[in-house]
């Protein structure tokens, strides 16, 4: 399958697909293409980490064809889950995206299967999902003294710290960015802007320091929207919202979407994102696990 025929229902898988095709996933990845009796499609794609491992923040993505039984689907999740496959589990999370009415059941399954290691910790990861609109943004003016432009890596410690207190695997914001250069997550976030679009805001007076930003991952998803405090109510969360619509539908076309996940406490940028169109999903897509070994590190 290439991602064209992909239906748009499946747009997680989709996306994936064409990030493969486009160049835009740099690491490892395995893609493999599953058929069964009853002559369904499977599909997988397990990223694949530093050290060969497979996982990462958004490092699983399946797609299970749309007609295919519970027993079709258990078939499948062996052949992933597979006992070799387990050995080679990352060793700090499991990050997943997936599209199916069979979408509880497959995770009662993977949980069962990967065993009680791995822990979902939905009191800092649980959130809604947003898929984009098809429609073309309208040009949002950027305010004088203001400019957007591509992220550099000079600012990445000062992201991933922001990150890990957001996401509660930190809790001093007084602690030095210089610490968080060994931060789990801060690959992805170097990753993100390395190899695939990014924005920042920036001020006239200090050109080069962002006091806002968005990112997009491997999966094809748009996150990491931040805005420095003392500027926020000036309109630059959408305008870095429309500014990753636009790129993404000029770059992949208007059949492929981008997604975001928005934590269920951040009600201001739930309000943004279905303001500006995007469709809320009637169940989370994604889902993630963290490693016991990692979550004692941060007394988890």
């Amino acid at each position: 399958l290439n991602s064209s025929e992909i239906p748009n229902d499946f747009s997680l898988f989709k996306i994936q697909l064409k990030f493969i095709e486009e160049g835009l996933i740099k690491d490892d990845f395995e893609l493999q293409f599953y058929r069964s009796n009853a002559g369904n499609v499977f599909g997988s794609f397990l990223q694949l980490d530093d050290e060969h491992r497979i996982g990462g923040a958004s490092g699983i993505c399946f797609y299970i064809d749309r007609k295919a039984e519970v027993a079709e689907v258990d078939e499948f999740l062996m052949e992933v889950f597979s006992d070799e496959n387990l050995k080679r589990l990352s060793q700090e999370c499991l990050g997943f995206g997936l599209q199916s009415a069979h979408f509880d059941h497959i995770f009662e399954f993977i949980e069962a299967r990967v065993g009680p290691s791995y822990r979902q910790e939905p009191s800092f990861f649980e959130h809604y999902m947003f898929i984009s609109p098809s429609n073309p943004p309208e040009t949002i003016q950027i305010p004088e003294g203001f400019k957007l432009g591509p992220l550099s890596l000079d600012y990445v410690n000062k992201m991933t710290k922001l990150w890990a207190l957001e996401l509660e695997f930190h809790s001093d914001p007084s602690t030095p960015e210089e610490y968080f250069e060994k931060f789990p997550f801060r690959s992805t976030i170097v990753k993100n802007i390395t190899e695939r679009p990014s924005f920042g805001i920036f001020t006239e007076e200090d050109p080069d320091k962002p006091i806002a930003w968005s990112t997009v991952y491997s999966s094809g998803d748009t996150g990491m929207l931040h805005v420095d405090e003392a500027y926020r109510g000036r309109k630059l969360a959408r305008i870095l919202v429309r500014a990753a619509v636009k790129n993404f539908q000029e770059s992949h076309g208007s059949d492929y979407h981008t997604h975001a996940c928005c934590q269920l406490k951040n009600v201001a940028s739930a309000k943004l994102l279905i303001s500006e169109g995007w469709i809320k999903q009637p169940y989370n897509n994604k889902r993630m696990y963290f490693h016991e070994s990692l979550l004692a590190r941060f007394n988890k």
